[in-house]
């Protein structure tokens, strides 16, 4: 048995998800205040635009993801009724890709979560802080930081 955490393990712990969750509640907030999506439908829609012609094919999108099929295709349908996305099928390949309205949302809402993350970073931490985190992540695991770094298309290839 490793044993339990430290008081100091633990108060760190509990205040790394607090930060985690109050930063990404902030974001989430700013990107449907600006364009009215969720952070599911931000982060379909940036796979989406990042891909080649702003379409994948549905196994593609899961997995860039990270998501089950049941809960991707439920999404798809939520997002295809909002007219965000066209879904067409071709033999068994499902092949998803962005429509205008889609486009234009996610450009309100992407320029939403840029200003978004940059005042957290600019508000609350100095560059030396923000550089002994990435720091401190690269240590904990390098993947955590490549991945983080690469752009969506290329994360697939590399994975």
């Amino acid at each position: 048995m490793v044993g339990e955490l430290t008081s100091g393990e633990a108060s760190t712990w509990r205040l790394i998800q607090r930060l985690s969750d109050l930063a990404t509640g902030v974001v989430e907030h700013q990107i449907r205040s600006a364009a009215d999506l969720s952070s599911a439908e931000f982060d379909v829609l940036r796979c989406l635009i990042d891909a080649p012609d702003a379409r994948l094919r549905q196994n593609e999108l899961a997995a860039l993801l990270g998501w089950d099929k049941s809960r991707l295709s439920h999404q798809l349908t939520r997002m295809q009724h909002r007219g965000l996305l066209d879904r067409q099928k071709s033999g068994r390949v499902h092949a998803v890709a962005v429509t205008r309205t889609g486009v234009q949302k996610f450009e309100l809402a992407d320029n939403a979560h840029v200003a978004a993350v940059r005042s957290l970073l600019r508000e609350h931490l100095s560059v030396a802080e923000r550089e002994a985190l990435e720091r401190t992540a690269a240590e904990v695991h390098p993947a955590v930081v490549d991945q983080a770094t690469l752009p969506l298309r290329l994360r697939a290839r590399t994975a």
